[in-house]
């Protein structure tokens, strides 16, 4: 999908968003005024146009490059008649180049098994339109067609008419699409934050006016002012030969030129140094409140060693002062939901440090005092050295897992790495040297200068207080003056210091003798081995060398609340959501987060409706403590009145007002459809009735009685460990959770699809928006075989829906199909096929779905579409199979079946899926006779 990006108010600390790295020779202070030296494995130049190129050996994924042609132009660049026109832009790239007509892009690129939107897509924001490509390498002409295709894209956009008036509806639903509450209330804040700025006028997404009627030579010169190779950047990262590549480069686009007499690139302007603000927002569907103060600053440097290390304190004082953000979040009456603090670019050429929290229904000014009294606490008192201790142990342990995945970092991630380098000049380092400079300049930060920061940053010149609230009966919004005088009343109170409570006791106050392993099996072809323990536990180990720091683990047993009786279940059906809140042993989550500084371990426990189990993650130096976790989570979980409190608390918060959205109405609406009622389905209304009667001693019981045995439990291990190192652990810690032999498994709770054809409209929402659901589903036979051709059967009709309803008919921005076949607790197929769409066209587009439906029955798929879809299969299946995620599901699924674990690697269900199986399974599965449709219209009739 083609999407412009919006601007994130969330602002990320710089110690993270910043790409730094050391310098100086060995045994050398560095000195601060060094610049940051680039990563030398980094081939970088400037052609003789003015476009520059950044290229990058890299194999992760393998056999894959990730190619990006940005362009340094957005939104804040078009003229009053083009406000939209920038994105609009960008959506005719993919509509007829110079070599490539209509959709013959897309289709290409789908033929080579890359799929449109997660491997092909495109984004425009203010300043910057970016194209990005994924490509395999095992196809020379695949890579020169790619490269063709950036070419086409920096200068060979046709905008022929008839292409562009099709395109027109497209970028219309994708505006529509993102209108609703959020969008209103930037509409009334974005005047306020952005006064004086040609921000507050130029959003990306445009004026649907203008684009509605804006004719093709009005995109045409946009494009040819402002995509010139002197705004330009290639960036290609991948399992290739650099230089072979930077050939390439240079050879294509060498003969780019740019205007004679070009336009000059504006940088806009947003003043900073301003009086106080206020931008007060409030709408009928807003579903949460929030409260949050922006405070605006100039950009800071980021070029040398010296930056590197303000970078560092800022990142620690942000650290700390969201660790303690984050105990008032779990206290049993908390003043907000979530609460943040960070510091980064607002937007080109601003910086801003933001205070901001999500808060319960009325809670804004509860919220915004608790924001800044926990700011004003370190500006009198300061932090405390064992915080700060803390904070530069997990700040150096980031910095020390990166280095140790450095040879494994992915080619997406550097290549996006390059975007920012380009446009905004961004060091760019090794891991390496900015491990070396984080040594050189960690320990000897003192407590005064990250106390420090706050003064800096708390400035009331350029500040804005930024509310969002639902506006509803009974509910008042504070005013800029009610506002302003929490800021004075906070000023003028007495705030006491802060006290750390850090337990020293150990983890696991007494480590487990556990029991001994009795069975071993070997599968070799896969490198899987099979454990049984004396307690009946089943263990799956796996080892790879996907990933140096990663070791991914899951574990499942039958059941789960499945086996709560109906009338108990919504009392108790939060169990491991509080139990996961309530921290282990001796720990709450505070003391929990504290003890664990430093490592990199965590563990989940889940309570699902067929099963209960847990999943987390670790790295192979932290592996012990995640064992210890596992065998707390079974033997030790917490009974905590407090944690129970404040999880009541925030999902109260979050649901209070979540019944005003038009979707979500819609989505229970569906779901309450689909299960014909049944009890265990619940709506946001009846969640909420769920909370209030939550008992906190059953569901810790529940908890605790599915945790009781471990004996019908299976745990899978996959990622960077030794068969030799992890077994005594596994023997030590699961070989000694409990063993009750009990033999159970999970209940049919009779959730069914309803039988027939059922049409339902949903009226709510003030935007001219619509949104299409149809279902088909009812009783099926499963089979691995049938299971893979509902899953290609669906991904071919999401190429055609998308083809007819997007691209031929303007209808939509974006169509998606997804197609299952189950096996427990019944045997049933499910297809689902949803769109967005202007309401008086839903009915229109709807008929077109069953149209394209009944040819597919008719005619079968062509060959064209199934290569596609067998190629992406082929394509997706060789990069999953190096993911330790894929491995450990894959691992889970095929034993949860009863398959073979040799047949994890096999393309067999790739290829043996047939055009002639795909008719037969849509006449099979896309019945007329049984479906459900759902439509989501507004409340008032569109004109």
């Amino acid at each position: 999908m083609k999407t412009s990006r919006p601007l994130h108010l969330a602002l990320v600390p710089l110690v993270t968003a910043m790409v730094l790295c050391p310098v100086g020779a060995a045994g050398q202070a560095p000195d601060p005024n060094d610049p940051i030296p680039s990563d030398p494995s980094v081939i970088r130049g400037t052609l003789e146009n003015g476009l520059r190129y950044f290229i990058q050996e890299n194999d992760q994924p393998e056999n894959r490059v990730e190619l990006r042609l940005v362009v340094n132009t957005g939104s804040i660049l078009e003229d009053e008649d083009q406000l939209g026109l920038a994105h609009f832009v960008e959506h005719m790239a993919f509509n007829g180049t110079r070599n490539f007509e209509k959709q013959a892009l897309v289709d290409y690129l789908e033929s080579i098994g890359m799929q449109f939107g997660p491997d092909i897509n495109a984004y425009t924001s203010f300043d910057e339109t970016v194209y990005m490509l994924q490509v395999p390498m095992d196809d020379p002409e695949a890579l020169a067609t790619g490269f063709q295709i950036l070419e086409d894209w920096a200068h060979g956009v046709l905008f022929e008419a008839e292409e562009v008036d099709k395109e027109r509806g497209v970028v219309i639903e994708e505006w529509r699409g993102r209108r609703g509450a959020g969008a209103r209330m930037q509409d009334q804040q974005f005047p306020i934050m952005f006064e004086g700025s040609l921000y507050a006028e130029r959003l990306p997404i445009g004026k649907p006016e203008i684009l509605e009627t804006a004719p093709a030579e009005r995109l045409r010169s946009f494009y040819e002012d402002w995509y010139r190779p002197d705004l330009m950047a290639i960036v290609a990262v991948g399992d290739f030969d650099g230089t072979e590549i930077e050939a390439a480069v240079r050879e294509q686009f060498g003969g780019l030129q740019g205007p004679a007499d070009p336009r000059p690139r504006i940088t806009a302007e947003v003043p900073i140094d301003h009086p106080p603000r206020a931008a007060i927002a409030t709408d009928t569907e807003a579903p949460q409140s929030q409260v949050g103060v922006l405070y605006k600053q100039p950009p800071a440097p980021r070029g040398t060693i010296g930056d590197f290390r303000r970078s560092l304190v800022e990142g620690l004082y942000s650290g700390i002062l969201n660790a303690r953000l984050d105990e008032l979040r779990v206290q049993a009456d908390p003043p907000f939901l979530f609460g943040f603090s960070g510091q980064g670019q607002f937007v080109r050429g601003v910086d801003a440090y933001q205070l901001v929290a999500l808060v319960p229904e009325g809670g804004i000014e509860r919220g915004l005092d608790a924001l800044l009294t926990e700011a004003e606490r370190v500006v009198r008192h300061g932090f405390t050295e064992t915080e700060l201790e803390r904070q530069k142990t997990s700040a150096r342990r980031s910095y020390e897992r990166q280095v140790a995945e450095k040879e494994n970092q992915e080619s997406g991630a550097l290549a996006n790495r390059y975007i920012q380098v380009f446009l905004q000049d961004y060091p760019y380092p090794g891991v390496e040297t900015r491990m070396e400079l984080v040594d050189a300049f960690l320990p000897g930060i003192t407590l005064a200068e990250t106390n420090g920061v706050a003064q800096g940053w708390l400035a009331e010149r350029g500040r804005v207080i930024l509310v969002s609230a639902p506006e509803k009966e009974g509910l008042e919004t504070p005013t800029e003056e009610d506002l302003v005088g929490v800021f004075a009343a906070v000023s003028g109170r007495e705030v006491e210091a802060y006290e750390d409570a850090a337990a020293d006791a150990p983890l696991l106050p007494v480590v487990p003798e556990g029991s001994p392993v009795v069975t071993e099996a070997s599968f070799p072809d896969v490198g899987v081995t099979m454990l049984t323990l004396e307690n009946g536990v089943r263990v799956v180990l796996k080892p790879t060398d996907f990933k140096d720091d990663e070791i991914l683990f899951s574990a499942t047993s039958p059941g789960g609340t499945s086996l709560v009786p109906d009338d108990q279940y919504a009392r108790v059906s939060f169990a491991s959501a509080v139990v996961s809140q309530s921290g282990v042993g001796d720990f709450d989550q505070t003391a929990l987060r504290k003890k664990l500084t430093g490592k990199a371990a965590n563990v989940r426990p889940s309570l699902g409706s067929l099963s209960e189990g847990l999943g987390g993650s670790a790295s192979p130096k932290d592996i012990e403590t995640a064992f210890q976790l596992m065998y707390l989570y079974f033997t030790a979980p917490r009974r905590d009145e407090t944690a129970f409190a404040a999880f009541k608390a925030q999902q109260l918060g979050f649901l209070a007002n979540a019944g005003a959205s038009p979707n979500a109405v819609f989505s229970d609406t569906i779901s309450h459809t689909m299960s014909q009622g049944h009890p265990r389905v619940r709506s946001l209304s009846q969640v909420v009735e769920d909370l209030a009667q939550a008992d906190l001693d059953g569901a810790y019981s529940l908890y605790r009685e599915r945790f009781a045995d471990a004996s019908d439990f299976t745990f899978y291990f996959t990622g960077a460990f030794e068969l030799a190192g992890i077994r005594p652990l596994v023997a030590q810690y699961l070989g000694a959770l409990p063993d009750l032999g009990r033999v159970e498994t999970w209940r049919d709770t009779g959730i069914d699809p309803p039988a027939g054809v059922i049409e339902k409209s949903v009226y709510k929402g003030l935007e001219p928006q619509s949104r299409t659901q149809i279902i088909f589903s009812g009783e099926g036979e499963y089979s691995r075989e049938e299971a893979n051709v509902i899953s290609a059967m669906a991904d071919i009709l999401d190429i055609r829906l998308r083809e007819v309803l997007r691209e031929d008919l303007g209808g939509t921005y974006g169509v998606g199909v997804g197609g299952s076949l189950s096996y427990r607790p019944d045997e049933e197929y499910s297809v689902r096929i949803g769109f967005g769409s202007a309401p008086e066209r839903a009915e229109e587009l709807s008929a077109a779905v069953f149209e394209e439906i009944e040819q597919l029955k008719a005619e079968g798929p062509d060959a064209e579409t199934v290569d596609k879809v067998r190629e992406t299969q082929r394509r997706t299946k060789e990069t999953n199979l190096r993911e330790n995620r894929y491995w450990l599901s894959q691992l889970a699924a095929f034993e949860r079946m009863g398959l073979d674990l040799n047949q994890i690697p096999s393309y067999e269900w790739i290829e043996s899926w047939t055009a002639e199986q795909v008719q037969q399974a849509a006449i099979r599965y896309l019945r007329t006779d049984q479906y459900a449709k759902f439509v989501l219209m507004p409340e008032q009739k569109v004109p």
